[in-house]
């Protein structure tokens, strides 16, 4: 039987750090309330779905398909939640039927290294991305969690027996073919689409089964903090899918010098890679 855990239930395990090996006690649904605290993000990621390149999700439009299962595999170089600190934190995240949807995860894995402490922190951060403070985690994992990264362009990760991504940012070049441009996310303004070698995933308790390899995938440099959500300056607090930029987007997209992407050009560009 599943249990529903709260995040208070969590924060008053003692100690509030365990060993490695022990993570999360079992699967649990959390609903999580941001305590207003500062914080900030320095890494890297990689989202997959199964959209077509570029994916619309992320000019403001709707999924390619009329369905989004993005997952991201996050690394955290550098971070703090108030007084918690998140350095070589690694985690992945699946969004279910929307890439958009991160109000409701469907799915959250950390990798079993962090400790409860730092995962609830977590969780509190990415609820301050909303007005309300909140967010709900239907489905919350400690997973054995590996990532082999090459050159800084060749991502593979695996969650055994759960999740397997392969992402390559150069598509089998000796540079990467596209730029950073500007797009919709919540851990950034830019992003850089990459090659989806492989992106299947397997969770029958979590209810995920899918195969979206070769579809879309793409690239992020993290460098957020709190302050940004606050100031209103992400793309994404003014998402309505209404099919590109709207006038809230392009005016921040002039403010911050971003570069708006070519869509035509860069679908010419993928089919010739493919």
């Amino acid at each position: 039987m599943k249990k529903t855990l709260t995040l208070s239930w969590m924060l008053a395990l003692v100690p509030a750090v365990i060993s490695a090996q022990e993570g999360l006690p079992t699967a649990g649904h959390y609903e999580v309330q941001t305590d207003g605290a500062d914080w900030h993000l320095k890494g890297e990621g990689v989202v997959c779905c199964p959209c077509t390149v570029p994916c619309p999700c992320r000019t403001n439009g709707r999924a390619t398909y009329g369905h989004c299962e993005a997952t991201l595999y996050l690394r955290i170089h550098e971070g703090h939640y108030g007084a918690v600190k998140l350095d070589g934190m690694q985690l992945a995240n699946t969004s279910g039927a929307c890439a958009m949807g991160y109000k409701r995860l469907a799915a959250l894995y950390f990798d079993r290294e962090s400790t409860r402490e730092e995962q609830a922190a977590f969780m509190k951060l990415l609820a301050s991305f909303f007005p309300d403070g909140t967010a709900s985690f239907p489905y919350v994992r400690s997973v054995p969690l590996t990532a082999q990264i090459t050159g800084d362009r060749y991502f593979h990760v695996l969650i055994p027996e759960v999740l397997e991504v392969v992402v390559d940012r150069n598509w089998g070049l000796e540079a990467p073919p596209f730029s950073m441009v500007a797009a919709t996310d919540y851990f950034t303004n830019r992003l850089q689409y990459a090659q989806n070698i492989r992106y299947r995933m397997h969770d029958e308790d979590g209810h995920l089964n899918f195969d979206y390899s070769r579809r879309q995938a793409n690239y992020r440099i993290v460098d957020l903090d709190a302050s940004q959500y606050r100031a209103k300056s992400m793309l994404i607090q003014y998402s309505d899918s209404k099919g590109g930029f709207n006038d809230d987007q392009l005016r921040l997209i002039r403010e911050q010098h971003l570069p708006l992407p070519d869509l035509l050009a860069m679908r010419q560009i993928v089919v010739r890679l493919k």
